[in-house]
């Protein structure tokens, strides 16, 4: 932890339990926001549903001291149940993909990461940006909602764990992001005080906005181009969609790249965008936004986003899928929030003017043709692709799982650079060009297989992938969604 938020100082913020003897002390959000501990009820961490199994023997509740192992372990404790009951709450999962209880590894070694792998929730520690200080990244309730949001999506659309598609890897890390959003939204000080910052206009640069600012600032005095300035990622950006196939591998965080973290920063923009609209809509008269306007819209956009997950197709231009499918769920909710998406998604260019134009229309016409949509368990499997073996030093063919889904709806994105809605690119070219990204960032395990002399060696970073020999072929599996940054 920094040394800002050792000597932080509890004084002068009310317990959210006054008179309560299980009470804690937490951060709202992110030990690097700014804002000292807050007091709250002790939540119970394997409550159902969507349970958790914390490290044994834990901790009795109390307000410990910030810097101790006991304060992190009720930071998590309490980010994590909040975050899993708000979604729970909102047409999310029953149980997690493992099972009925979800594990939480608090602090699995030195590393500025955290990750989740179908098994745990993973947090590990690393220098901070001043010299001598340390930052767990188990201890901010962004990461901690985050890494919660991977195995939420994972649960409602498990196919999208193995999905060689850039779209679908990126909506990944955006749903982990919004999930931190929304989550943090809970909060009742935060609310107020994030309505404060930005005069009820949600969608400028604020805390809320502002992701995991600590672990942020920790990677950033090592690698100074890897984050934004002031965290890891701000939802207040000004990114428009362009075709991730053609986009670099990689760039300084300034810029757009098909990295799937850089590529989410589109999608999440857009969704902080239509949230603040939402809000407003909420509130009927502009800047007059009330906690409460701000805690409705809040679950409203959880149900939105939940409805258009699990009707969208996993096919290459999974954002616009998802998109319009958020639209025509929004018109159910208020009579503004069509608009709003609307709005929202044409601005970033997920959704072309006649997509948007047409979702109802999209949706209507593929009804009356009993066009098959996605099974509404998110269990609709997709097609495997054989990958030419030799273009990765390979002597066996690389089966991947296409981006194949039947195409309910056909929505659109839109192309600036030529002023055109963009064809979506077929399932074979979105996985070549996902997984030709893996191996050029290095995060394909060869656990053994191809030609040694073909294999391209990246250091110590974390795989997200690995190849398994599986009779005469290979296969590419995922291990885990990660920070993807791997600085130490």
């Amino acid at each position: 932890m920094d040394q800002a938020h050792q000597t932080a100082n509890h004084a002068g913020r009310p317990s959210k339990m006054a008179g309560s003897a299980a009470t804690i002390t937490t951060w709202e959000d992110d030990p690097g926001s700014g804002s000292p501990p807050v007091s709250c009820p002790a939540p119970q961490p394997e409550a159902a549903p969507l349970a958790f199994a914390f490290p044994k023997p834990g901790f009795a509740p109390g307000k410990y001291g910030t810097g101790t192992a006991e304060f992190r372990y009720w930071v998590a404790v309490e980010a994590l149940r909040r975050g899993a009951s708000f979604w729970a709450a909102h047409s999310g999962p029953a149980v997690w993909q493992p099972g009925p209880k979800l594990a939480v590894l608090l602090d699995e070694g030195m590393d500025l990461n955290a990750f989740y792998d179908r098994q745990a929730l993973n947090f590990f520690h690393g220098p901070g940006a001043k010299a001598g200080t340390m930052v767990f990244s188990g201890e901010s309730g962004d990461v901690l909602c985050h890494e919660m949001g991977h195995a939420i999506l994972d649960a409602i659309k498990p196919q999208l764990w193995g999905a060689a598609s850039l779209e679908a890897a990126a909506f990944h890390e955006s749903f982990g992001d919004m999930s931190a959003i929304l989550s943090a939204l809970q909060v009742p000080s935060l609310r107020k005080e994030v309505l404060e910052e930005t005069g009820g206009n949600l969608a400028q640069n604020s805390r809320l906005s502002r992701l995991a600012e600590q672990l942020g600032s920790a990677i950033r005095a090592r690698s100074p181009d890897a984050v934004d300035p002031n965290c890891l990622r701000n939802a207040a950006n000004s990114f428009i969609y362009q075709d991730p196939i053609r986009l670099p591998a990689q760039a300084p965080a300034a810029h757009l790249s098909s990295e799937p973290h850089s590529f989410s920063r589109v999608f999440t923009g857009a969704f902080l965008e239509a949230l603040a609209g939402m809000t407003s809509a909420r509130a009927g008269t502009p800047g007059q936004v009330t906690e409460a306007d701000l805690l409705a819209a809040s679950g409203d956009m959880a149900d939105i986003l939940m409805a258009g997950v699990k009707r969208a197709a996993v096919v290459s231009n999974f954002y616009a899928q998802v998109a319009a499918s958020m639209v025509t769920a929004g018109a159910s909710r208020h009579p503004a929030y069509s608009g709003v998406l609307r709005a929202a998604f044409v601005r970033r260019a997920i959704l072309s003017l006649h997509s948007a134009a047409d979702v109802q229309a999209l949706h209507a016409s593929a009804a009356a043709a009993m066009a098959p949509a996605p099974a509404p368990d998110g269990h609709e499997p997709l097609e495997t692709l054989a990958l030419p073996a030799a273009h990765y030093g390979l002597d066996q063919p690389l089966l991947v799982e296409a981006p194949s889904q039947h195409r309910g709806i056909a929505p659109h994105s839109f192309a600036f650079t030529d002023d055109r809605s963009l064809e979506p690119a077929s399932s074979a070219t979105a996985a070549r060009s996902f997984v030709d990204d893996l191996f050029r960032q290095g995060r394909v395990d060869y656990a053994g297989q191809g030609r040694p002399e073909a294999r391209l060696e990246h250091g110590h970073r974390r795989r997200s992938h690995k190849l398994v020999a599986d009779g005469g072929v290979i296969r590419l599996e995922r291990c885990l969604f990660d920070c993807g940054l791997n600085h130490l």
